[in-house]
């Protein structure tokens, strides 16, 4: 079974184009998993890869996706043994004030500000210790995160008054995909 994994941020995320460094971060173990949507999903391929064996194939690709010339590179196979899927609940909650993030060094952009709070199977998390297993800075990962909350919450408008109005806050299921021995 394989996994890909983003060699670059993006395009939706501030970091656009630059380098993930996934490949080196599972290497070195500071990439413990990854997180993906659809969890329902990933739990019925991960079991039935437990149950017939083999490996999980972390791989990225060497240029651009599907381009003519590129091709996958297998970072890492993962025994199917040591392969496990959690429950991540991520949920992001509006605030009444921005934030200024760093998109690039010494260039900060005025944003929306959210709260993250994290749940994985049904416990509590810090949300930097999971975007840290998940080899990001914390900014990069809710900025990872955020194109997927927005979407939902786009076609999640509610109605008061005649006038249209957004959620405040919002929790999504995802699959945390383990490929260490490291479990939350």
């Amino acid at each position: 079974m394989n996994v890909m994994l983003s060699k670059t941020f993006f395009l939706q995320h501030p970091k656009a184009g630059q380098p993930t460094g996934f490949a080196e971060k599972v290497r070195h173990g500071q990439k413990r998993h990854t997180c993906r949507c659809n969890y329902d999903y990933w739990r019925d391929r991960i079991t039935r890869l437990q149950e017939r064996g083999g490996v999980l194939s972390l791989r990225q690709w060497s240029g651009k996706p599907y381009e003519k010339g590129s091709h996958t590179e297998t970072i890492i196979d993962v025994p199917a043994s040591m392969v496990e899927v959690q429950r991540l609940e991520l949920t992001r909650r509006r605030t009444d004030e921005p934030e200024y993030v760093e998109v690039e060094p010494g260039r900060y952009e005025k944003r929306q500000k959210y709260d993250y709070f994290a749940r994985v199977d049904g416990n509590p998390y810090d949300v930097e210790f999971i975007a840290k297993n998940d080899g990001l800075r914390l900014q990069d990962f809710k900025d990872w995160f955020n194109p997927v909350f927005d979407e939902y919450e786009a076609g999640a408008e509610l109605t008061l008054n005649g006038g249209k109005i957004q959620p405040c806050e919002t929790a999504l299921t995802f699959a945390v995909i383990h490929f260490t021995t490291f479990r939350y």
